[in-house]
């Protein structure tokens, strides 16, 4: 009887550190908070739309909804702008140009419909020195608040993937 007491106590700890209790990796060391994130989708979109998804993302983290607007006026950092005043379909035209800050001649667009590897606002989202190689490109974006979340970017992808469109 007391050789099974031993065995309880071990494989009610294994649960505890299995589930996630306890907080500390079970050696009695702390493990550190998750990394913040901006998280406007925190679950990925499977098919995502312009105007429901994708719309409302750059809107609320960087344009006039967002704590700190880079591109929420007229007259824009990165020469795009998600004013409210603007139509979805300005705003998704504007997205279809080349980008002012990124490297020339590297085939670069704002977004490159099917081609989310060219689309430089994924690069802008998901990399510390876009453009890379420490040229002078800008910050990973938004600017000033913590990076988004991975279902966000993830969703982004599969919209750019899919063709990108104004729907």
């Amino acid at each position: 009887m007391r050789a099974t007491r031993p065995f309880a106590a071990l494989a009610a700890a294994v649960l505890v550190l299995a589930c996630g209790g306890g907080g500390s990796d079970g050696l009695g060391v702390q493990e550190p908070p998750p990394p913040e994130t901006t998280c406007p989708i925190p679950v990925a979109v499977a098919s995502p739309t312009f105007r429901e998804h994708i719309l409302p993302v750059l809107r609320q983290t960087c344009g006039a909804n967002s704590a700190i607007s880079c591109h929420g006026t007229p007259s824009p950092r990165g020469h795009v702008s998600y004013a409210a005043s603007l139509t979805a379909s300005e705003i998704h035209a504007q997205l279809l140009a080349e980008p002012a800050n990124a490297p020339l001649d590297a085939g670069w667009r704002r977004i490159a419909p099917g081609d989310p590897a060219r689309s430089w606002l994924l690069e802008k989202v998901t990399k510390d020195d876009p453009g890379g190689a420490g040229q002078a490109y800008g910050n990973r974006m938004p600017l000033g608040l913590p990076n988004l979340c991975a279902p966000t970017v993830e969703t982004i992808r599969s919209w750019v993937a899919a063709g990108a469109k104004d729907d």
